[in-house]
């Protein structure tokens, strides 16, 4: 294999050219996308933690364990934004999301939708969650499923009433699905044209229709909000007193439902998916949800030491979040390498994740890293959620989701798992697949009513 520099640093300055191999541009890209884990695990071994390689035609640097990724995200110089990189990447799909924001207007536009994720907020949504996935659990079929299709139909179905407060048909909401799939899809285009049939012209049409549906939505919750969080986006205001426009909210509303759809569904998959080859902790997340009250309340589902370390495990391995990116807004340095202005800088989570040499056994499902937690290893060794000034802002609700529909199916259902297949090919960055679940139906573990004090979400 032969190697290039990125760049000539200064002569005079300290700092390291980045280096890479070379590879013709459509062969490292394809190579990124289908397996972004074995690329990472090359570059470190052929390397270092810091090298580059070529994606959709340009240099594209790999930083790689928790101390290259603490100095992205805590960019003390300034010199990293996220807008030019989502732009390249998504086009204008998602174009005015929080994610795409940077500096003031980021730091404005996070406060305004913090306050949608107040505990208070949170704890109401919870409230919602419970007859939902209950009621998909009641109607789950017994035998063999594909369970990654059922929890993407009900991560959706979550985000419509949670999120939206709607209750669509189920033409309707199969017709937003495959919108929303098609807006994913579009990450990984090769072809960016807008013509009809193609990946992005059917993603650019896809953003039409979804748009189309919460505008016709902005007035009502303007007039009479509710519960939902697209409710608290338009009554929400900053310390200035300044609300989101309606386009904002708009444009908001479309990244939340794509994040709710999508990173949703891989951090329910993924507990479900370990759950399900895994009898002992099987066992032991349906002994804590028997102890437990039939509909805990946020403060229960956060007190559940089993539950948080089966997630942080589960999502460990596959990361809602498996790649954190940067571009360079002017020449700087990362680990005392030279990184010219305009760089692309990728931090891959899923590969720090599964570094050896801070999590002994990286491949192997053990919970019991979270609840013995080693003090020695680096606050950043764990970001399945990214980090800095732009960590997903509804982590919580991804966690209260999850472990509410585990703390369901646990109760009514055993479900194993036996193909690994989805863990041996769920590794590309612009496709998820599916797995089998063999389920089975259990008398419930406890009496799914009220108990004393307690009145069921539904009728709250």
């Amino acid at each position: 294999m032969r190697y290039r520099n990125l760049s000539r640093p200064n002569p005079t300055s300290s700092l390291r050219p980045v280096t890479g191999p070379r590879t013709l541009p459509l062969r490292s890209t394809l190579q990124l996308l289908d397996d972004p884990a074995s690329v990472a695990q090359s570059l470190r071994r052929d390397v270092g933690d810091i090298a580059f390689t070529t994606a959709l035609g340009r240099p594209i640097v790999v930083a790689q364990g928790p101390e290259a990724a603490a100095e992205l995200l805590a960019d003390a110089d300034r010199a990293f934004a996220n807008h030019p990189v989502y732009s390249f990447a998504l086009g204008s799909l998602f174009e005015r999301g929080l994610l795409l924001m940077d500096a003031k207007e980021h730091h404005h536009a996070r406060r305004i939708m913090h306050a949608a994720f107040t505990r208070d907020r949170l704890a109401g949504y919870c409230r919602r969650l419970h007859p939902l996935v209950e009621d998909w659990v009641d109607h789950l079929p017994a035998g063999e499923v594909d369970m990654r299709a059922q929890l993407k139909a009900l991560a959706l179905r979550i985000a419509l009433d949670v999120f939206v407060g709607e209750q669509l048909t189920s033409s309707e909401t199969e017709r937003m699905s495959r919108e929303f799939d098609d807006l994913i899809r579009a990450g990984g285009a090769m072809v960016r044209l807008r013509i009809p049939g193609t990946v992005w012209g059917r993603a650019h049409r896809a953003k039409l229709s979804v748009d189309s549906f919460f505008e016709s939505l902005v007035p009502q919750r303007r007039r009479s909000p509710g519960p939902d969080l697209m409710s608290a986006l338009c009554q929400a205001e900053g310390p200035d007193g300044t609300r989101l426009t309606d386009s904002e909210v708009v444009d908001q509303m479309r990244f939340m439902l794509f994040a709710a759809h999508d990173t949703a569904t891989i951090a329910m998959s993924a507990m479900t998916y370990q759950l399900g080859r895994d009898r002992l902790w099987r066992d032991r997340i349906r002994d804590e949800a028997r102890t437990a009250s039939a509909y805990p309340s946020l403060s229960e589902l956060t007190a559940q030491p089993t539950m948080e370390a089966v997630f942080k495990e589960a999502i460990r391995l596959r990361p809602p979040v498996p790649i954190i990116p940067r571009a360079a807004t002017k020449d700087t340095s990362l680990a005392g390498y030279h990184i010219p202005a305009g760089t692309f800088v990728v931090a891959l989570i899923g590969s720090n994740h599964r570094l050896p040499d801070v999590w002994p056994a990286p491949d192997t499902f053990d919970p019991t890293r979270f609840i013995d937690c080693d003090a020695q290893r680096h606050r950043l060794a764990w970001m399945p959620f990214g980090g800095g000034v732009h960590k997903c802002i509804g982590m919580h609700f991804a966690y209260m989701e999850s472990s509410t529909v585990i703390h369901h199916l646990a109760r009514s259902v055993d479900w194993t798992v036996d193909s690994d297949d989805y863990e041996r090919s769920d590794r590309a960055l612009t496709a998820n697949v599916g797995f089998t679940a063999r389920i089975t139906p259990l008398s419930r573990c406890a009496p799914a009513v009220p108990q004393p004090g307690e009145t069921s979400p539904s009728a709250r």
